[in-house]
């Protein structure tokens, strides 16, 4: 056989042949490979010659048999065949594999030696890649000179870089959703002083662009992540943040508004967002659920902070500085959120998203879609309006009405962790999502009934805590409506989109109710309402239709 480029295998990587490796479960497997490559015939025992050109197909796998849940399949499957890749002393061998009683257990699973080699040109990318993160840790692996090799490990779950990206996170979160969570100040700001000739329709149309494009952006990022394109993504996602919300201090009139505030924002916060979450999330396993819980509450900070510099300067700096300050507020937070996020080494890439056309046929799943489009569609409008209904119908100061959404962003942040917490411990995401959802609904039908700042208070107190289940559940319902690990990235993309749009629209519908009736928000709170209310009600039909009516974690 000619000279080749070689690479070598450690103690710790086994090998399996056709037929054993057809016996797992894709779910069982610890690594994905894409193809079986070939390598020379082993005997570990004998001091035989074994002919260079005596090859057979294998497949790169971490556990040895007695660890599988297929362990018996497999060994039954190989013992159909009388030959195996070695011969001689198998009680060795098999005690390297950690199998009891070798003598009645012929496996095809085989641990190599370390000075095992395998020519890199019969390899793919892929498997290449794996072989880098298989090694053993004990071990080092010669230069090879095939191109892109490096070293995959498992999430660290914890350490001082993993907690630091949960900061980041957090500083992150804050800046692109903490800033989308405060548009209630610019809708009041924009409808009572500075574009007073535009509809409440209008207006709402560039908040809800931010937070459609947050999450329309999704299905851009996470591709580019795939390719490599993090620090694009990231970096540049936050130097467009900061950039447009200086821009937004210097515009006067509404489609400029629509433009830098709505569109340029919502891309750089979508930009910036969905990349630090990715990032994030490579960095845990167990502790995930904590880790982007920290991090989720980013959204209520935010949309605490921001409206309390509105409430204390605008009136004293005017609306053009107190932008910019928010600007460089933006900007000091995102400083430190790029210095420490980075793509943790050894992080593997998802590969190539294809569209899941069966989730068309899957009922529970398009139940839950349609669950979450009318939810959402209805959700964001109390964040919206509360401070504007302060002002236009109890006639209260704007410092008042700025205090409702301060008080709405200030009972979301328990509203981040409580439901999570019940979630993780008891009964699951989907059990969870169905009543917090029918709770934010209930609280805008008794938002129609008040008439005092106190009454007011409570309300989006209650109200900010119930949508808080919602909005820190979603992504992980969508995640148990997958039927496999495969189809996860694409499913919750689908759903994505969808949420996108509702909260696209979701506002300005709200906004347009208000003018049609005269300045009045009894058709707009119906419509928000019944929205959320239909949404819950989806959510549950899916919730039955995926798992009955007995009472189990879902």
């Amino acid at each position: 056989m000619p000279s080749r480029k070689s690479t070598f295998i450690h103690q710790g990587v086994y090998l399996a042949d056709a037929e054993s490796n057809a016996s797992f479960g894709s779910s069982e497997l610890n690594c994905a490979v894409d193809r079986p490559f070939p390598i020379p015939q082993y005997d570990p025992q004998s001091s035989l010659d074994i002919p260079s050109n005596l090859c057979t197909k294998a497949y790169i796998r971490t556990e040895a048999p007695s660890t599988h849940a297929s362990r018996t399949k497999v060994l039954q499957l190989a013992s159909r065949n009388s030959t195996n890749w070695y011969y001689g002393n198998h009680t060795k061998v098999s005690s390297q594999l950690g199998i009891e009683r070798p003598d009645k257990r012929r496996s095809r699973l085989s641990i190599t030696p370390s000075v095992f080699q395998i020519g890199t040109e019969l390899l793919s990318t892929e498997q290449t890649k794996e072989l880098g993160r298989l090694k053993d840790a004990s071990s080092e692996i010669p230069e090879t000179p095939q191109k892109g090799l490096f070293e995959y490990t498992e999430p660290p779950d914890g350490g001082f870089m993993a907690w630091a990206h949960t900061v980041a996170g957090h500083l992150v979160v804050f800046n692109a959703q903490g800033l989308n969570m405060s548009y209630g100040i610019f809708q009041a700001y924009y409808q009572n002083v500075m574009l007073t000739t535009n509809s409440p329709a209008q207006i709402a149309w560039i908040g809800s662009f931010q937070i459609f494009l947050l999450f329309f952006m999704s299905i851009i990022v996470s591709p580019l992540m795939d390719k490599g394109y993090f620090r694009l993504c990231f970096n540049g996602g936050s130097a467009i943040l900061v950039m447009s919300v200086v821009m937004t201090s210097f515009c006067t009139q509404w489609w400029q508004l629509l433009v830098i505030q709505g569109i340029l924002t919502g891309v750089g916060m979508g930009l910036a967002f969905g990349s630090g979450v990715i990032v994030l999330m490579s960095y845990f396993s167990k502790h995930i659920g904590v880790a982007t819980g920290i991090a989720a509450a980013g959204s209520s900070t935010g949309g605490i902070f921001f409206p309390l510099i509105a409430e204390k300067l605008i009136f004293n700096i005017g609306y053009a500085w107190t932008v910019r300050v928010m600007a460089l507020v933006v900007l000091l937070t995102l400083i430190p959120a790029n210095i420490i996020a980075r793509e943790r080494p050894g992080h593997k890439s998802r590969g190539k998203t294809t569209m899941d056309w069966s989730a068309f046929r899957d009922i529970p799943y398009l139940l839950m879609m349609g669950g979450m489009f009318f939810s959402f569609l209805g959700i964001y409008f109390g964040f919206y309006y509360i401070a504007t209904f302060g002002e236009a119908v109890l006639h209260l100061s704007p410092s008042d009405s700025t205090s409702l959404l301060i008080a709405m962003n200030a009972a979301n942040l328990p509203g981040r962790f409580l439901p999570a917490l019940i979630s993780d411990a008891c009964i699951g995401p989907l059990n969870t999502i169905v009543p917090a959802t029918f709770l934010a609904a209930m609280q805008i039908f008794i938002w129609i009934g008040s008439t005092t700042h106190n009454s007011l208070l409570v309300i989006a107190c209650l109200y900010g805590f119930s949508a808080a289940g919602l909005q820190s559940l979603y992504s992980a319902t969508i995640f148990s409506f997958a039927p496999d690990a495969s189809k996860v990235g694409i499913r919750m993309a689908m759903v994505f989109v969808v949420i996108g749009v509702a909260c696209l629209t979701g506002a300005p519908i709200g906004g347009a109710l208000i003018a049609s009736d005269g300045g009045g928000y009894f058709y707009a709170q119906l419509f928000a309402g019944c929205s959320i209310l239909l949404g819950a009600t989806l959510l549950l039909a899916a919730r039955v239709v995926k798992s009955g009516w007995l009472p189990q974690r879902v």
